[in-house]
């Protein structure tokens, strides 16, 4: 799956009660409307990921019987799917809903998609002032709300806890022991990371994970301070992130094979106790646990220094959920995302996702596996992923890092290039 702070301990904590929608009509034979306006009838077309259509499966069903006489046209798509739904807004010929994924740093971000004029406007929405600060503005552009958040979910990660046990092993706690694990791996006959660099989002898994703990946690404003010509990434501890990633190759962390490796076989090895664990987003959970269901997983930071007070974890939005400015069926948009915001509904959406909902509700009650994640986001140690405001620093950064790996550049110049890259 591809998808791509200030401190928000508050946020799990917080009771938001959400507005319910109205009950479809007696006996179905007028059409109900949204809470913003409009007639639900018809035809809603929509692009999904087929990795998670099970999450979806249950609202798309509670839809068409909410509203008689409504079709969910749904199309899953594999890996792919943003490349696919990219090609069709530039084609004029998505659906009326689609995935979308939160900010302005790549291409199917919601704030750039938005400032294009290629979203619908979901403003009036009866969930929309729940949406939490701290993610608003990864969902607007020029104060217009143009996504529903979805989940939120953890990145770090995502431990083989069975084979763990089977090894005699614990999950890392500081950065020596980080080192450690990678060796006693090795030792094992297995290796620790299965990271996927063979993927067009493989690479920058685990530099986000470090960078948590190692800028945005202790500088939750860095990328502005970068902006404003305070500091540059090379003068910052950026460098400490791209230089531990190399040292985690160089250790032998990752097992050979990585360069060749996609997420989704890296996911597949943690799964079959060939690999220990994988720097992953939590809706990565998932897969891992219907190919091994016998298995115990369990989600928790990567730390970067030896004092664990350090670490933070990156918490971000998975998956969110966009109209089409062009949609032919705007209303039934509005109704779907109203749906899907009900507590009944987003609670098991959520718990399909390995995560948690966007935007809190009381009713929700966490899986045991993500209780680091829920301890991070309490404890205020979590953080937003950077978001540089133009794609292309990202991918400079991931190309830069597999670049390092092969030896084919430096730390240094790809730093530079990320520099250029931010302020082109």
């Amino acid at each position: 799956m591809k998808m791509r702070t200030p401190v928000v301990g508050s946020l799990l904590l917080a009771t938001i009660t959400l507005a319910a929608c109205s009950t479809a009509p007696p006996g179905g034979s007028a059409p109900a409307s949204t809470a913003s306006g409009g007639a639900v009838s018809g035809t809603l077309t929509m692009i999904y990921s087929s990795t998670f259509k099970e999450a979806l499966t249950p609202v798309v069903k509670a839809f068409e019987q909410k509203y008689p006489g409504t079709k969910v046209d749904v199309s899953y798509s594999g890996d792919d799917v943003m490349s696919v739904i990219s090609t069709q807004l530039q084609a004029g010929t998505a659906p009326d809903l689609f995935i979308s994924l939160p900010g302005r740093s790549v291409a199917m971000g919601v704030g750039l998609l938005g400032s294009q004029g290629k979203l619908l406007d979901l403003s009036d929405s009866p969930w929309a002032a729940g949406v939490p600060r701290l993610w608003r503005d990864d969902l607007s552009d020029k104060g217009k709300l143009y996504a529903y958040p979805g989940t939120l979910q953890g990145l770090g990660g995502i431990y083989n806890q069975t084979k763990l046990k089977e090894l005699g092993l614990e999950v890392p706690k500081t950065w020596s022991e980080v080192l450690q694990f990678c060796k006693s791996a090795k030792d094992h006959g297995v290796y620790a990371y299965a990271q996927g660099f063979n993927d067009a989002a493989g690479p920058q898994m685990m530099y986000l994970v470090l960078s948590s703990t190692l800028v945005y946690g202790p500088t939750p404003d860095f990328t502005q301070q970068v902006r404003d010509g305070k500091t540059t990434l090379a003068a910052s501890p950026w460098k400490q992130v791209l230089e531990k990633y190399k040292q985690m190759y160089d250790a032998g962390c990752f097992g050979e094979g990585a360069l060749g490796r996609t997420r989704s076989q890296g996911g597949d090895e943690v799964a079959a106790g060939k690999a220990l664990a994988v720097a992953e987003v939590g809706a990565g959970l998932t897969p891992m646990q219907k190919a091994a269901p016998s298995s115990e997983f369990v989600m928790a930071p990567i730390p970067a220094t030896d004092n664990p007070a350090d670490t933070y974890m990156p918490a971000l939005p998975g998956f969110t959920l966009s109209g089409n400015a062009q949609a032919k069926n705007p209303a039934a948009v509005k109704a779907f995302l109203n749906l899907l915001a009900e507590p009944g509904h987003i609670n098991e959406y959520s718990k399909a996702y390995m995560s948690v909902p966007a935007i809190p509700n009381d009713a929700f009650k966490p899986p045991a596996v993500l209780a680091s994640f829920n301890e991070a986001v309490a404890a205020g140690k979590s953080t937003k992923l950077p978001d540089w405001g133009n794609p292309k620093v990202n991918e400079v950064a991931q190309q830069g890092m597999q670049a390092i790996l092969l030896g084919k550049d430096t730390v240094d110049g790809v730093l530079q290039k990320m520099q250029e890259s931010l302020e082109g």
